[in-house]
């Protein structure tokens, strides 16, 4: 009697999540190069280091080129959206107080403004990096549970912290010249080990969860394979020496990845008929499009900034820190440049984290389409 061969069911499944496109956002091709393998755009800052050795020349080119349309890319979904206005006019408003707080932080005590900052910026990160792993859960034919979500929520909450953890109570934490606060009540010496063994026990439920996954044939390649990877590049990051151009690799990634992401939402609003605003319906048809006025927005606030440095010169504000070249105004104050640049940027960057947590969480259909109501368990 001639025995048949039977394939495995997770040789199977994985075979038919690379074929079918209702396991990806867009398609294999689309996601492997713009979300998941456009990590490697972490090199990025290294390379521009390698070749002009300043931290703030590469500070200024990531955000001129990603960084920047990045963050206004939030805009096309929340505040250029009458429809986001009229359904949200108290939260929509809120955000207007962030440029007043920043501000003030940046005139009166800017390393507690950084210090919030890169706080805020990796919560915002993780959250982007769930949000992308829920994107692929929910689109997930055979349903999703609690339990992966919450192992998998657990390893990405916690693996940016251990080694940050260690930096910080030995006030090794330093980016942008200045040591970042941390309060005196938390530098105590089993704090650093409390972060990896929390760490390390949702990296083991992860890896049981993966091959059990793997061995009932519910593998999921892209959820995994993206999760994978962002836990390899947050463990390492805060582990280099030049934490300013190791935080701006990761950003290159979440930044190019974020534009991806707005990108297929916005396409997939305007096929729902959710888009009011003409201008964003002609621009998200196109990536370059999107790109371009993004761009173009990140050149004004680049003028805001230009002509906030220039008052600071003029009056001879923060006259004070170490002196610095800058390629308009010859030589000026550190002070001076980081407290026009931060006025600036982090204005406009946090009110993007303070839309994007409410975007992130996915509940409103008309701004993330792509997520289902409820779970289907499994």
């Amino acid at each position: 009697m001639r025995r048949t061969s039977q394939r495995p069911a997770h040789a199977a499944t994985l075979r038919d999540q690379f074929a079918r496109n209702d396991y990806w956002l867009v398609g294999p091709g689309y996601d492997l190069a713009f979300i998941i393998l456009s990590a490697v755009v972490v090199l990025f800052p290294h390379v521009s280091h390698a070749l002009v050795p300043s931290n703030v020349f590469v500070d200024q080119l990531v955000t001129m080129v990603v960084g920047g349309p990045h963050l206004f890319a939030t805009y096309t979904m929340t505040v250029m959206e009458p429809d986001f206005r009229r359904r949200y006019p108290v939260y929509s408003k809120l955000a207007w107080l962030l440029p007043v707080i920043i501000v003030t932080l940046a005139a009166l005590n800017l390393t507690l403004l950084v210090t919030i900052f890169f706080f805020w910026a990796s919560v915002h990160v993780i959250h982007q990096a769930c949000f992308v792993a829920d994107a692929y859960r929910m689109k997930d034919p055979r349903g999703w549970s609690w339990r992966s979500r919450f192992i998998d929520y657990g390893l990405m909450m916690t693996c940016l912290y251990p080694v940050a953890t260690e930096k910080l109570i030995r006030n090794e934490f330093n980016t942008g010249g200045r040591v970042l606060l941390f309060p005196e009540f938390l530098r105590v010496d089993w704090l650093p080990g409390l972060a990896w063994g929390i760490f390390l026990g949702f990296l083991s439920a992860f890896l049981v969860k993966t091959v059990s996954e793997w061995r009932a044939g519910r593998f999921h390649f892209a959820k995994t394979f993206h999760i994978s990877l962002a836990t390899i590049l947050f463990l390492w990051t805060p582990t280099l020496s030049n934490l300013d151009i190791a935080f701006q690799g990761l950003n290159c990634w979440h930044s190019f990845q974020y534009l991806a992401l707005v990108l297929y939402l916005n396409r997939l609003r305007e096929q729902s008929g959710y888009i009011q605003s003409g201008l964003v319906q002609r621009v998200s048809r196109r990536g370059w499009r999107l790109y371009g006025l993004c761009l173009a927005f990140t050149l004004a606030a680049g003028l805001m900034f230009l002509a906030l440095l220039s008052v600071v010169v003029h009056f001879g504000w923060f006259e004070e820190g170490r002196q610095m070249r800058s390629f308009f105004h010859g030589t000026v104050y550190a002070k001076q440049h980081y407290f026009a640049f931060y006025s600036v940027v982090l204005s406009f960057l946090l009110i993007h984290y303070y839309f994007d947590h409410f975007l992130f969480l996915g509940r409103d259909r008309k701004i993330t389409p792509t997520f289902a109501p409820l779970p289907a368990r499994a």
